[in-house]
């Protein structure tokens, strides 16, 4: 029997494919199985640059701050970045440009706050974004991956109104935008049949890459 006929018939693994003569070699599938899966029809990224004013005072955020002060910024927790579709236009051969509204949910915290008072304010920075994607009818456009790369606040601004001090802050945010045009479809795959889970060692073997990032 050949080395590629006794690599052919040994029980089916996850991992690569054995390598014979420096070519891949894998059995052929032995059925075609239909599963539910998200199928993303088309994608793009694309590294954004904004900025944002906002206005608060020290009853919502704190004493302490002076213009030119620096303000904490991140992206709020346990959030992520949406966006919603505004409108879209057909431009041939299924392909739509989509205008979306982007959230990008934010939290700033003041760091010179004395102990007592609040120090975080919560915003929602809004920027709208057009995209050309290939975007079959019923498909969602799914932004969830995005990335909040940088956000960097600054206090441009303080006034002393009433007794109260009224704060102008400037934000400069990068986002790496991810844009999907995803569908809950039926597809017919081929099958070596189920995975099943091999004995648990204690010696570790050889874990699957990542996936690769689309901003880094």
């Amino acid at each position: 029997m050949s080395d590629v006929s006794k690599k052919q018939i040994q029980p089916v693994q996850p991992g690569q494919c054995p390598i014979i003569d420096g070519v891949p070699v894998c059995p052929p599938p032995d059925r075609v199985e239909c599963i539910v899966v998200d199928k993303v029809y088309d994608s793009c990224f694309q590294i954004d640059d904004r900025t944002r004013e906002i206005s608060t005072d020290s009853e919502e955020f704190g004493t302490g701050l002076e213009q030119g002060d620096p303000v904490v910024c991140a992206l709020t927790e346990d959030a992520e970045i949406t966006c919603t579709e505004i409108s879209r236009t057909p431009v041939g051969d299924g392909f739509f440009t989509i205008v979306l509204s982007v959230n990008v949910p934010v939290t700033l915290t003041n760091p010179e706050a004395a102990n007592g008072e609040d120090d975080e304010i919560e915003r929602i920075f809004t920027f709208s974004k057009t995209v050309t994607l290939c975007a079959p009818e019923g498909v969602d456009i799914d932004c969830s991956e995005s990335v909040l790369l940088s956000c960097n606040c600054v206090v441009t601004d303080v006034d002393e109104i009433d007794e109260e001090l009224e704060y102008s802050i400037t934000c400069d945010i990068q986002v790496c935008l991810v844009v999907k045009a995803i569908l809950r479809v039926q597809l017919l795959v081929p099958s070596y049949g189920f995975c099943v889970p091999a004995p648990c060692v204690t010696i570790p073997g050889v874990c699957p890459p990542l996936p690769p990032e689309q901003c880094f």
